[in-house]
């Protein structure tokens, strides 16, 4: 039997934005939009990717949400969190929180040890079959992450792209989160499916892509181009460099993100808030 030789061609960058200010939240919490849930269509299945930078005196209180998934990786510190299903841990540095917020989830969290909690916390859209999925939060710990080598550097792999057979899914939606860290003079193949999304957010140091022979820098979000052809996204870096790779289907139905819900109308959205109101929005979540 004759094998068939998989050929890839390199993928281009569509477009490069820059990472939003840094904003205050509260005492003690501030943030900054990596991708800005204001171009939901666009960007799908990705709502939003937000930086956080957390001091040990604040944390998030008890809030809810429904109807998307979260991740949150964390750069630096560690992470208590807690549901109103009873769930309770602690992420550290390399660690995944992922979350289904699925018909309702309540949650919290905060610093723990007294340490700040640098952390990048994503949102991705749910379709229609699945929005309504039973809520629960999961940790994907940094050894639970798949390693692969790169040229002078490595690839931390977490989600859909770390399954290993007889694993359960770490989100209903399938997500893959590539860390990409780079010495001097490293290069790094990432595959991109037919029909994915992916975009890069540069950490850390610089990178170059040698297809289009552009640049990206410490805070450039990296669009790339959107193929219905198996590609290969390549990065180079003659210094060093860190950044995050997130890529995913897209959802070809109607979303619509209003505070802490992502939803598939405004009729949606308006049911959540008054269920809310009323104390009846936890009723079919557990």
């Amino acid at each position: 039997m004759i094998g068939i030789l998989k050929v890839y061609q390199f993928a281009n960058i569509e477009r490069i934005d820059r990472v939003g200010p840094l904003q205050q939240l509260g005492q003690g919490a501030r943030n900054r939009f990596v991708v800005r849930p204001d171009a939901l269509e666009e960007h799908s299945p990705f709502v939003l990717l937000v930086e956080d930078y957390i001091d040990p005196s604040a944390g998030f209180h008890p809030h809810p949400h429904r109807g998307l998934e979260t991740v949150m990786i964390i750069l630096d510190g560690q992470m208590l969190h807690s549901d109103h299903l009873g769930f309770k841990g602690v992420v550290g540095p390399g660690d995944a929180q992922w979350m289904t917020a699925g018909r309702g989830i309540v949650h919290d969290g905060g610093p723990h040890d007294g340490q700040l909690v640098h952390a990048l916390q994503l949102w991705v859209g749910l379709p229609a079959q699945l929005r309504n999925s039973n809520p629960g939060t999961r940790e994907q710990r940094l050894g639970q992450a798949m390693m692969r080598p790169a040229q002078n550097g490595s690839v931390t792999i977490y989600g859909a792209g770390s399954l290993q057979p007889g694993e359960p899914e770490w989100s209903r939606w399938p997500l893959t989160i590539s860390d990409v860290r780079l010495g001097a003079d490293g290069r790094c193949l990432l595959e991109i499916a037919p029909g994915e999304r992916m975009f890069a957010y540069v950490l850390k140091g610089s990178f170059e892509h040698p297809e289009s022979g552009r640049s990206m820098v410490a805070g450039d979000v990296v669009w790339i181009e959107l193929t219905q052809e198996s590609r290969q996204f390549e990065v180079t870096t003659a210094s060093g460099g860190r950044l995050m790779v997130y890529s995913g289907q897209p959802i070809l139905e109607p979303v619509v993100a209003r505070g802490p819900f992502v939803m598939g109308s405004e009729e949606e959205i308006a049911q959540a808030y008054d269920e809310l109101r009323t104390n009846r929005f936890l009723e079919t979540s557990a």
